[in-house]
């Protein structure tokens, strides 16, 4: 039955459901706007001592694997160009005709 009540509610009413629970909003019937929602999550942070600078980006906390595998990518590149290079005057040297 819980269930079904949940799955009726919109993301927003969840939302504030779920806010007004965490901070004990008297209030249960006016709902909050998002403004009047995150100054009240700003100030249980303050009274926490938790600074309110928000999460790191994702970039921060995982970085991209693709560089790293991209530097490896034109480095391989590099080292096949000098070894073709190198192997094509090695190659002309042998096959030069004495006079």
């Amino acid at each position: 039955m819980k269930e079904d009540r949940e799955s009726s509610l919109t993301a927003w009413e969840r939302y504030v459901s779920a806010k007004k629970a965490a901070f004990g909003a008297d209030n249960a019937n006016e709902p909050l706007s998002l403004e009047q929602l995150e100054e009240a999550i700003a100030q249980a942070a303050a009274s926490a001592g938790i600074p309110e600078t928000g999460m790191p980006p994702r970039a921060e906390v995982h970085p991209v694997k693709r560089s790293q595998l991209s530097k490896w990518f034109y480095l391989a590149l590099v080292v096949l160009f000098a070894l073709l290079v190198a192997g094509l005057f090695w190659w002309g040297r042998e096959q030069q005709i004495s006079p």
